[in-house]
């Protein structure tokens, strides 16, 4: 049942975001709050729970993509950069924002996450550069810029040139610039 519950809220996160309400979960599944409430005390509990479990998820994705075979390191890196839960529909930038602000446990878990999540992301790179694929660089400092470049966008989402947005997109956007700058290369002219 716990995880029916947590399967429901993901739907309707995906329909409404963060405003969706416990009755929305519950009758879904055509269960009782009460019976909702024996597995979650509350609203805070059920987003948290959807929040571990989408972290866990994109853990699994991350895993699943340094193990591909088939795959090129660079790919590798740009696809675990640019990794999302399947299922937690983040419409747009505000969602975050709202999760901050409304939610600060799953907050900081995911927060925690993005911040020191990055053990697979250091293989793929300590990979490179023993190859010679990845020029050296400041790994602490590509973190902070990838973090700062997130959470920054998160701030002025209510600007006209981010309105709709997806996470998606401007999660691709950062790490098409962290990877490839803006400058052409030689073999790009």
């Amino acid at each position: 049942m716990r995880e029916s519950i947590i399967q429901a809220a993901v739907t309707e996160i995906g329909y409404k975001g963060l405003k969706f309400s416990i009755r929305d979960v519950t009758a879904r599944l055509g269960i009782s709050t009460k019976t909702l409430y024996q597995h979650f005390p509350s609203k805070d509990a059920l987003v948290s729970a959807v929040i571990q479990q989408s972290v866990e998820e994109m853990r699994a994705i991350e895993r699943q993509i340094r193990e591909d075979a088939a795959l090129s390191l660079r790919d590798k890196l740009r696809q675990s950069l640019v990794v999302l839960p399947g299922g937690m529909g983040f419409k747009d930038l505000r969602m975050l924002d709202e999760l901050r602000i409304g939610y600060p446990e799953a907050w900081q878990y995911a927060d925690r996450y993005v911040r020191d999540g990055w053990d697979g992301i250091r293989l793929l790179v300590e990979e490179g550069l023993q190859s010679g694929e990845i020029k050296p660089f400041n790994f602490e400092i590509f973190v902070q810029m990838y973090v700062g470049s997130l959470y920054q966008l998160t701030e002025y989402v209510s600007a006209s040139q981010y309105d709709g947005l997806s996470f998606q997109e401007a999660l691709n956007g950062i790490v098409d610039i962290l990877l490839g700058g803006i400058t052409k290369t030689a073999e790009q002219e």
